[in-house]
């Protein structure tokens, strides 16, 4: 996709409320509020790297249709892979020395969300951006050494990572202090990291978890994930 299509796309923790919602969008009216307003300001910064196209969880999925929900669940990890950048807003900080009491490094989506693309930009309050590199992914980034401390992820696994069943017992660490809003979410947020077929069932609580397991041991055998 990234061949043909050169878009941004939205890393951030969702408000309380008031976030845009697709069919809101697809009304085409005039929108307000604080939601409007980040939506804005990331479509601001994604034109500045050439992006003519953009994606934002809250309104670019029909959250009411199932099945269109089952599949960005299954592609969320190949659409963030494939972007030509990343931006991510950490609204909590607005220096790198904030990143440890920052929220967005202890929600379960955003673990994928910084593992799966090859280039980030990072933005803290008032959209002031954390560096001047035009990636905080790359080689010298003072960013990317900040963000490998305070998650506990190496260096190299948040530059060249590969999904897959690979260092299950590590991937799953990671994973460890972060949480999501439904339960659901922290076997669903890792369905891409695992490279796992898994089919979204929302109500089915801590089941989605161990069907995450049980997927992962059958297509990989890597019992040392019992030891995690």
């Amino acid at each position: 996709m990234s061949e043909n299509v050169k878009y941004a796309i939205f890393s951030h923790r969702w408000l309380n409320a008031g976030e845009p919602t697709f069919q809101e969008m697809s009304k085409g009216e005039r929108q307000e509020g604080p939601g409007y307003a980040k939506l804005k300001a990331f479509c601001e910064k994604a034109k500045e790297f050439g992006c003519d196209f953009v994606w934002s969880d809250t309104c670019c999925i029909d959250k009411t249709s199932s099945t269109e929900l089952d599949e960005a669940i299954r592609s969320m990890f190949k659409w963030y892979r494939n972007s030509h950048i990343c931006i991510a807003y950490l609204a909590e900080s607005r220096v790198i020395a904030d990143f440890v009491n920052e929220e967005w490094f202890r929600r379960g989506w955003t673990l994928q969300e910084v593992l799966a693309p090859w280039r980030m930009k990072f933005y803290g309050k008032g959209w002031i951006p954390f560096s001047d590199d035009k990636n905080d992914k790359g080689d010298e980034s003072a960013v990317l050494d900040a963000i490998s401390k305070v998650t506990k992820i190496p260096r190299f696994d948040l530059t060249n990572f590969c999904a897959g069943k690979d260092m299950v017992r590590e991937r799953m660490s990671w994973a460890t202090n972060r949480r999501t809003t439904r339960i659901e979410d922290v076997a669903y947020s890792l369905v891409g990291i695992f490279d796992v077929s898994l089919t979204v069932a929302y109500g089915e609580g801590k089941k989605a978890f161990y069907r995450l397991l049980k997927a992962i041991v059958e297509e990989s055998n890597a019992i040392d994930i019992f030891y995690w």
